[in-house]
């Protein structure tokens, strides 16, 4: 063996020792969740600090992350932050849904869940963030599994969001676009005609998806409520780790259904006619109630609307 080839096999010799003690101290520091003394610190994610180290052939990574994630792992220059936060902060991504992106929002979106009947679900981004979502894109999503049944439905632990379809086939129903887009801001009601036998109304709705408007209404009047003691009642007794529950006084008044004095349906008693209106549903509905509740005491009136959608529910008359 020449003299300048033994002289490069003792460098290299010295350089794989140097990194091999580099790398023990290193590990050593790492399991004490200690920083690393020889490695450069060369990446730091947006996820609340996350920092990437560098060193002979290893890397070091020390998450710091804003969901409360805060270890340190070390590993070959191949170790990849991803790799880690699917596979080690997310073990039971196990789940996965297939649905089509119907609102994007901030910082999450409102999908539209295509094996469940058309379920609605909200769901946050991940640390990826909008990678482009759009409405009427096909995505699959990988979560833990809990689901929130509320509405719209809420996902538990997300862990990664893919756009499998720029353009899905299945088309969003209107009632799910006017869920999500449609407001009663963009709904004007006009009452122009009121006495104790009828009720004229002039409704002008300008959302892109108008609401449909039913038919169905009931008056009702305030009552007495004979249940009312204007006294509470105590439920269960005080524990160390528990406070007894309360009913309260419940209500003094209540409303309470006009009798009827007829058999006659809701749409028996209506007429209406629509409104030129280029630009919005436009309609006058006119409602004679004599045929069904008779001519009523002269009152205040207040109408009322029910849900995120658009109805008219009750005619309520004040004592």
């Amino acid at each position: 063996m020449n003299k300048k080839l033994k002289g490069i096999l003792i460098i290299v010799g010295i350089l794989v020792l140097l990194a091999l003690i580099c790398f023990c101290v290193d590990y050593s520091r790492v399991k004490k969740q200690e920083k690393p003394i020889f490695c450069i610190n060369l990446a730091t994610y947006r996820d609340g600090g996350t920092k990437e180290y560098y060193g002979l052939g290893y890397k070091v990574i020390d998450f710091n992350r804003i969901d409360g994630y805060d270890e340190m792992k070390i590993g070959s220059w191949l170790m990849k932050y991803e790799d880690i936060a699917n596979e080690i902060l997310f073990p039971q991504l196990d789940s996965t849904i297939n649905a089509v992106v119907v609102e994007v929002h901030e910082k999450g979106m409102t999908v539209m869940d295509l094996e469940d009947g058309n379920r609605l679900i909200t769901v946050g981004f991940t640390d990826e963030g909008n990678i482009g979502f759009a409405q009427g894109q096909e995505v699959l999503i990988y979560f833990d599994g809990s689901v929130m049944e509320s509405y719209p439905a809420q996902l538990g632990n997300v862990g990664k969001i893919e756009i499998v379809k720029e353009q899905s086939d299945v088309e969003i129903p209107d009632s799910i676009l006017r869920f999500c887009y449609s407001t009663k801001e963009n709904v004007e009601v006009q009452v122009t005609e009121l006495t104790n036998h009828g009720i004229t109304l002039t409704v002008i709705d300008t959302n892109e998806i108008p609401y449909n408007y039913g038919r169905q209404y009931t008056i009702a009047k305030e009552v007495k409520n004979e249940a009312y003691t204007g006294v509470g009642e105590w439920i269960g007794e005080n524990t160390d780790n528990s406070i007894a529950g309360y009913t309260g006084t419940g209500l003094e008044y209540i409303w309470e259904e006009v009798d009827k004095v007829s058999n006659l349906s809701w749409e028996e008693t209506q007429v209406e006619t629509s409104q030129n209106n280029q630009e919005a549903v436009a309609f006058e509905r006119k409602i004679d109630w004599t045929s069904l509740y008779g001519n009523l005491e002269e009152r205040n009136i207040s109408i009322h609307f029910n849900g995120r959608g658009f109805a008219f529910n009750s005619c309520r008359f004040y004592t």
